[in-house]
């Protein structure tokens, strides 16, 4: 029984796989009513859009939309054209279209309302949106949704196609006079008005011509002409109210409907062609009251069609007017399909059930998905489901709607796929006929659906796959079956729902049902390759493969060809071995309860992880190492892995391949790479983490078969990779830290200060010395005695170091903690920065715990004392210091003879030196002493400046003579700084320092004698006891210089009272001068103050200096008062003074005005002044003449 026997229909019988909106021959319409399948799904929706349609007749609503949606195959175009039957009702081959419905259908109540609606008049205007509009396809310049609903519009009246010739026409009939114009056309050129207005631009004169001959003039039939062409315009509201207009004409139950088909592709993503289809819908709703519908289809529901545009803009209207929606889903396809193509008869029924009761089962097997690597459902549900399919699979339905999706979206189908001339039936019916004559037992392959669906693909896939198939004729590498592969990839690539592994592609591939599964997947795998090696597909990471077009294929060719940086490679495989195959930074290595994180280098073949300065080395191989070579380098601290190299270096390839794709992807995009390359490289990119993960599979698979060499020799491990690595640290860290097991208690890192000042102070923590680490206190003790020997020292940042290298591996702390108790043992001793460092030094166990500390620490042996330099140190000591006790230890004599000299002698010293720093720098006469201060200082810094205890004793005896100088110097010294006698001398300074002026002043031998014996005691270089006769030589001093004061100061006082006289004479002088007058009054005052200072004074230097500044203000007064008169009598020239006569009566009684008797030089003196003082103001305003 052959494939075409089995169906109800004639397999090759014309179907209208594509519904072309604005088909009408009626054999057409009968059949397509005649074969419409009313599913359950398309009778539910024509129920609710019926229900809401007859609803608009009761209650006039706005609502007037109906937003039908669906992907490729669903129905839609084909649920809208029947629909437009319905409602334009017209007749078709002696029935109603609804009457096509009551075979379909029980639903009596749909029946009704389909009958009701079909006795009113309605006029369906369906039409294909994209093929009614006259501009570009561009999104910028597609026409405007009203302009194609007023042409379809028009065209329902008889109108032309061309707008504004349309509106010419509109007003013609307004006028009366259209159908006039008409026959004028048709008489004077003999062609009817619908043929000649094609080219009505160039029969202008023409037209003109017939609007005069209906009774225009040529003026108004020119104007009305051009008005109509350059002027022309429309908005959705003149549509709506030219759509009113003719509803109100044809009465209140007329309706006309505008059903658009693939509505929802022509507005795309284009926000101004949803608005427009917004306000059309609104206009027509608002103004028609219910009398004007609007239908339309969309692959997208109203509400993801709205929310992909523009979100600033408002699309909540139109969902408000498409109140009716209607979204067909896949189960209508499915239910379609089978009764319109697959509709078996009874025997074949029977055939099928018959193979499925022998075969099911097995059957189910070989249609199986991997689980794993798809979504779609394998396999039949039922034998009714494997019957109503067969020779198809239920899975293919939805596999082939998801590759129409792929190809629209992504641009594959070129012009035809963009129209939707395709269907799933067109599809399904081809593929059947492909295997019509074919044996009953043969299914049909994804391959087959192929030949269906590539006059619709660009030439950029189907010149790929026939360049195979040339290739395969030609017998080059290929094979027709190879071609077939190569469809089937191409068909599901991009495809979520499934990936691409041999096994599912095999579960598309069945031929047969008796198809075995293992011999189907390797004929596949073989096919894969043949297709791979040609470079018509590639393998992914995870073992998928796809499909390559040309450009791909190029494009994979130059990432092939891209350079990489193998260092980059190896570095990134090091990377991956050491963050995820083995992530262990440090090993945790336990001994008993004791555990210690070994750090150890990282090496990846020649790649350096980190730092190389680790005791231990984990070293890597990955190839070129044999297993003699891989034992000579595994010495001590070093595990050497061997790696599968097969498997390392595949996973390098795909590494290398991520660094590729990535170097090419880089440096080839720009602002000239096409929508298909950018989709290309966005792939490749995607391919990066899959590669990634592979490098990474192929690593553990490497490591899972890797070798291990410790120690010279080869070693086999149990467990997982990492559980071997961790077997093999273990041994690693045993044959290197061989002394590592010294430490059987160790001092614990989180109370470490606590357990060590236990052990170096007795604090009863002696667990350090017990049995249980004896052996590494001993270990130590031998260091010391070695260090001893040589009379060496080490930092303890050194011997910390040397505890932590190989073979010992101790913790810090516990090697710290040895040499605290060597310490408290007395068999070493620290010092930082030179200075003895013991518990009682400051922040001891802080510094001991700070790393960068240590350096200044250092651990020097104690060594014992020569008993002779031991027995004078017992001698000294006690002469010196009064110490009867005795020491063993050079480091026990330092401590206190240090202590000593510091009690003794330096801080006497620098008592001392503290007292002199209170003297001012500046004094003539220094404290004395300072050349024993300097010696004392500089002998006790030679000797607290060794460092070495011995020699520090040593020295200590050769001081012997000078420190008794030492003690002499001191006693000196103290007796002058701390007692009365560096106070006496500072008051001999003060008192020297205070009468410096009078002495250069006073010309007294005596006074000279006292100062010069005063500056030689105060210059003496020791104190000595001539400093107690200061007091008595200062006393006499101050005497002298106040008995030479007070008689000079007398002569001071009398000529400082003849100045004041003088003064006083000068204000009597210009007393009728008041300006004069008030300034010489204003001099006496300051001179007043003058000669109270030269009164007061103690010293005769002041009172010298206050009676020169007394006599020069006398000066300038004088000077000042003539010159002021001067300027007076200057101002007063104009004034005339009058003569007069002066006798000697007149001058004798001026003389004697102020004294009665001349007896002395000053007699005289005042009786002169008193004549000139007389004759001084007379001369004010007159002159004398000779009487």
């Amino acid at each position: 029984m052959q494939i075409k026997e089995l169906f109800k229909k004639d397999i090759f019988r014309p179907i209208n796989n594509v519904v072309q909106a604005e088909q009408v021959d009626e054999e057409v319409v009968k059949t397509e009513l005649d074969e419409y399948v009313l599913t359950e799904e398309s009778e539910h929706y024509l129920e609710r859009f019926y229900r809401n349609y007859l609803a608009v007749y009761d209650q006039p609503s706005t609502k007037v939309g109906v937003w039908i949606s669906g992907f490729f195959g669903s129905g839609k175009s084909h649920f809208l054209k029947i629909l437009s039957y319905l409602l334009h009702n017209q007749s078709i081959a002696g029935k109603t279209p609804a009457e096509y419905f009551e075979d379909k259908t029980n639903n009596q109540e749909l029946l009704n309302m389909m009958k009701k609606v079909s006795e009113k008049k309605t006029d369906a205007l369906l039409f294909n949106i994209d093929s009614r509009s006259t501009s570009s396809s561009k999104d910028a310049e597609k026409e405007r949704i009203i302009e194609v609903f007023l042409r379809v519009f028009n065209n329902h009246l008889g109108y032309s196609d061309t707008l504004w010739v349309a509106e010419m026409e509109r007003q013609l009939d307004e006028d009366g006079k259209y159908e006039e114009f008409k026959q004028a056309i048709f008489d004077q050129n003999g062609k009817p008005w619908e043929e000649f207005r094609l080219k009505i631009l160039l029969r202008k004169k023409k037209v003109i011509q017939a609007l005069e001959t209906v009774g225009y003039d040529r003026d108004t039939a020119e104007t009305f002409f051009d008005v109509s062409r350059e002027w022309f315009s429309i908005d959705a509201q003149r549509v709506a109210e030219l759509v009113a207009d003719y509803c109100k004409k044809q009465g209140p139950d007329y309706r006309i409907v505008f059903l658009a088909d693939e509505i929802g592709q022509y507005i795309g993503n284009n926000t101004s062609l949803m608005l427009n289809l917004q306000t059309i819908t609104e206009k027509l709703g608002d103004l028609c009251q219910g009398q004007a519908w609007v239908i339309v289809t969309s692959q997208e529901k109203l509400e993801a069609t709205v929310s992909d545009l523009d979100s600033t803009k408002d699309f909540s209207k139109i969902q408000g007017r498409f109140e009716t929606k209607i979204n067909l889903s896949s189960a209508n396809t499915d239910e379609v399909i089978k009764k319109r193509l697959l509709e078996k008869t009874e025997v074949g029924e029977d055939t099928l059930k018959t193979i499925h009761d022998q075969e099911g089962k097995l059957i189910q097997n070989r249609l199986a998905f991997d689980p794993k690597n798809t979504q779609l459902r394998s396999g039949y549900r039922s034998i009714d489901e494997f019957v109503s399919f067969y020779p198809f699979v239920p899975y293919q339905i939805e596999l082939l709607q998801m590759i129409f999706t792929k190809i629209r979206n992504l641009g594959e189908g070129g012009q035809h796929t963009s129209r939707g001339e395709r269907s799933l039936l067109k599809a399904f019916q081809e593929a059947a006929q492909l295997n019509a004559s074919e044996n009953v037992d043969n299914m049909v392959t994804m391959a087959e659906f192929y030949p269906s669906i590539r006059d619709y693909l660009e030439s950029s896939i189907t010149s790929t796959i026939a360049r195979a198939a040339d290739r395969a004729r030609n017998d080059e590498g290929l094979t027709e079956y190879d071609v077939q592969v190569l469809q089937v990839l191409y068909l599901i690539k991009g495809i979520d729902a499934i990936k691409s592994t041999p096994s599912n592609i095999a579960t598309l591939m069945v031929e047969t049902v008796y198809d075995e599964r293992q011999p189907l997947e390797y004929k596949i795998k073989e096919s894969l390759n043949r297709l791979q090696t040609a470079m018509f597909i590639e393998q992914h990471a995870d073992g998928t493969y796809s499909f390559l077009s040309d450009e791909e294929q190029e494009i994979n060719r130059e990432i092939r060809a891209e350079d990489y940086n193998s260092a980059a490679v190896k570095e990134r495989l090091a990377n991956l071995f050491f963050n995820v195959m083995y992530r262990h930074p440090k090993y945790e290595y336990k001994h008993n309860e004791l555990t210690k994180h070994f750090d150890y280098n990282k090496r990846f073949d020649n790649y350096v992880k980190g730092q190389m300065n680790h005791e231990l080395t984990m070293q890597v191989y990955t190839e070129g190492m044999t297993d003699s070579e891989a034992a000579l380098q595994a010495n001590s601290g070093h595990l050497i892995i061997l790696l599968d190299k097969e498997y390392v270096a595949e996973a390098e390839k795909a590494l290398a391949y991520i660094q590729q794709v990535d170097s090419y992807v880089r440096r080839k995009q720009s602002s000239t790479t096409t929508q298909q390359q950018k989709r290309i490289f966005e792939a490749k990119l995607a391919e990066v983490d899959e590669y990634s993960q592979k490098a990474e599979e192929l690593l553990a698979k490497a490591c899972e078969n890797a070798e291990f060499y410790i120690h010279s020799q080869r070693r086999d491990f149990n467990g997982d990779f990492e559980h071997k690595v961790n077997q093999a640290m273990d041994m690693l860290i045993r044959n290197t830290f061989t002394k590592f097991h010294y430490i059987e208690e160790p001092i614990s890192f989180r109370n470490s200060k606590q357990e060590w000042q236990q052990v170096a102070e007795n604090l009863g923590q002696q667990n350090l010395f017990s049995d249980v680490n004896k052996n590494a206190v001993d270990e130590v003790k031998v260091f010391i005695e070695e260090l001893e020997r040589y009379h060496d020292q080490r930092t303890l940042k050194e011997i910390v170091q040397k505890y932590e290298a190989v073979p010992y591996g101790w913790e810090e702390q516990d090697t710290i903690g040895i040499l605290l108790g060597l310490m408290n043992a007395g068999k070493v001793r620290f010092t930082y920065a030179g200075e003895p460092f013991n518990p009682n030094s400051e922040r001891f166990y802080d510094r001991l715990e700070r790393i960068s500390e240590r350096d200044r620490i250092v651990v020097m042996p104690i060594v014992e004392m020569d008993g002779q330099v031991k027995q004078e140190l017992i001698v000294l000591v006690r002469d010196f210091f009064s110490l009867t006790q005795i020491f063993d230890t050079y480091d026990a004599y330092e401590e206190i003879i240090r202590e000593k000299v510091h009690e003794e002698f330096v801080e006497p010293i620098e008592k001392i030196r503290e007292r002199r720093r209170q003297q001012d720098p500046t004094s003539d006469y220094p404290y004395p002493g300072e050349s024993h201060i300097r010696r004392v200082v500089t002998d006790t810094q030679k000797l607290l400046s060794i460092r070495d205890p011995e020699q520090f004793c040593r020295t200590f005896i050769q001081f012997e003579d000078d420190m008794e100088e030492w003690f002499d110097i001191i006693e000196m010294l103290q007796g002058f700084y701390e007692g009365n006698p560096i106070v006496k001398f500072d008051e001999a300074v003060q008192v020297l320092k205070n009468h410096q002026q009078d002495l250069e002043i006073i010309h007294n031998e005596e006074l000279q004698d006292i100062a010069q014996r005063m500056k030689q005691i105060l210059l003496q270089e020791e104190p000595s006891k001539d400093i107690s006769q200061l007091p008595k030589l200062t006393d006499d001093l101050k005497n002298i210089i106040q008995e030479e004061t007070d008689k000079q100061k007398q002569a001071v006082l009398v000529q400082s009272d003849k100045s004041m006289g003088q003064l006083k004479d000068l204000y009597e002088q210009y007393s009728q001068y008041e300006t004069i007058t008030a300034y010489i009054q204003s001099r006496i005052d300051r001179a007043t103050q003058l000669y109270e200072k030269i009164k007061n004074s103690e010293r005769i230097s002041s009172a010298r200096i206050n009676q020169q500044q007394l006599g020069e203000l006398v000066d300038s007064t004088k000077s000042k008062a003539r010159q002021m008169l001067k300027e007076i009598r200057e101002e007063t020239d104009s004034v005339e003074r009058d003569p007069k006569p002066i006798t000697g009566k007149d001058l004798y009684d001026k003389f004697f005005s102020r004294v009665d008797t001349i007896e002395t030089e000053e007699d005289l003196e005042r009786a002169v002044d008193s004549l000139k003082r007389e004759l001084l103001k007379e001369l004010q305003t007159h002159y004398f003449v000779k009487a």
